[in-house]
């Protein structure tokens, strides 16, 4: 039940300790926010990011689906901060309105990956490391194991919600049920019949999660113990050692005038 979004797999990121994969994703976040007025410089850490993606093995259905959705937002970013910067620099692109310069571009394409790099950066955490070892992997960073276990229990609970939004809202559709057809206030309405269900299928669930945990004393104990740790090995500080060096690279490239 709690297996959340983990794909199980045999790559380097699902053989790595989860610290390092977590050290891993914070220095992707430090470098993204360094580089967030320079789409160029923060480049090398979208690339690092789609090499991890490729090396995790979560899927090339997954991995695809996920590059497509970042174009798309590429393309919004582009609209926005393009046209707040659009008097300063290089015109490039100039459509009836919207006028694109070379500043623009950059900051557009910056705040771009400020975005999409830690998201796919954590996806990739997720993805690789068991909700057991993320428990374990926040409790050694000092994060309390009742807000620990809480947060793998909602993340593993995602998907449940998904299917359950999907399989509601394909039943309400055969009964007639049409959720893009009339205006706003219509369409909201609409999703009422859907909503109520979704919500009591999941209070059913958390009941049921409750009882369990309560049966099994969870909460008695103030410190919670692991039947297996993840090891430490070379191979996670080499990991660690490469990306502090490439990405803390990338933040001094970005800190040049």
């Amino acid at each position: 039940m709690l297996s959340g979004i983990y794909v199980e797999g045999r790559s380097l990121f699902h053989n790595l300790d989860p610290r390092a994969k977590l050290l891993w994703a914070l220095l992707v976040l430090a470098a993204s926010i360094a580089a967030q007025f320079n789409g160029l410089k923060s480049l090398p850490v979208f690339i690092s990011t789609l090499i991890a993606l490729s090396l995790s093995g979560i899927g090339a259905g997954l991995a695809a689906l996920l590059v497509f959705n970042a174009s798309v937002f590429l393309l919004v970013t582009t609209l926005v901060w393009a046209g707040m910067y659009a008097s300063q620099g290089t015109p490039l692109v100039t459509i009836g309105f919207l006028r694109i310069t070379d500043v623009g571009l950059l900051v557009a394409s910056g705040k771009f990956f400020l975005i999409v790099n830690p998201i796919l950066a954590f996806v990739v955490f997720f993805t690789t490391t068991k909700p057991y070892h993320i428990s374990w992997t926040l409790e050694k960073v000092g994060v309390p194991s009742k807000l620990a276990f809480s947060f793998v229990i909602a993340l593993s609970l995602l998907p449940g919600v998904v299917r359950a939004v999907r399989d509601v809202t394909d039943v309400q559709k055969l009964r007639g049920l049409s959720l893009d057809k009339g205006s706003l206030l219509e369409r909201l309405r609409k999703h009422v019949p859907v909503i109520v269900p979704v919500i009591s299928r999941l209070l059913s669930d958390v009941w049921d999660l409750s009882m369990v945990l309560a049966s099994r004393c969870f909460g008695v104990s103030r410190k919670r113990s692991y039947v297996e740790e993840p090891r430490w090995t070379r191979r996670d500080t080499v990991f660690v050692l490469i990306s502090a060096a490439f990405y803390l690279g990338v933040v001094a490239w970005a800190m040049r005038p």
